[in-house]
């Protein structure tokens, strides 16, 4: 039971596309956990809380030590007409980065489809407007 998400290039230039975790909204909700189980923790045992802020830091060094290893990725060249698919589960939300052969480059949150066996497609010209693209 998954579903899948594609980029379509239905532009007339080459594009490098790879994808990845969507790093801003899930550093966001361990910040806002770890907060919460800070002030949680505080009102029952002090200590606790101290153990908490040291955890928190170590979450917080993880994160920036895998955000350097995301950026050894290699993407995939996808001609125009093709599209860059993966599957995963549903709804699934991963950071997309796009890149064409002039260079330019844009990334944001793409989500596999809602529903088993289905699909979200996002053509580049429309979803990724930092590049310049002519939409056959």
């Amino acid at each position: 039971m998954g579903s899948k998400c594609s980029i379509l290039n239905g532009t007339d230039r080459d594009v490098w596309i790879t994808h990845g975790i969507n790093w801003p909204s899930f550093t966001a909700v361990v910040g806002f956990l770890l907060s919460l189980a800070t002030v949680c923790a505080s009102a029952v045992n002090v200590n606790a809380g101290r153990a908490l802020a040291v955890f928190d830091g170590f979450i917080g060094q993880l994160l920036l030590w895998h955000t350097h290893e995301s950026q050894r990725v290699s993407a995939k060249l996808i001609k125009p007409g093709e599209k860059y698919t993966w599957p995963g589960t549903l709804s699934l939300h991963m950071r997309v980065y796009v890149m064409n052969d002039n260079l330019q480059y844009d990334d944001r949150a793409c989500f596999t489809g809602p529903t088993a066996g289905s699909e979200n497609v996002y053509p580049i010209s429309k979803y990724f407007e930092n590049l310049d693209v002519k939409s056959d």
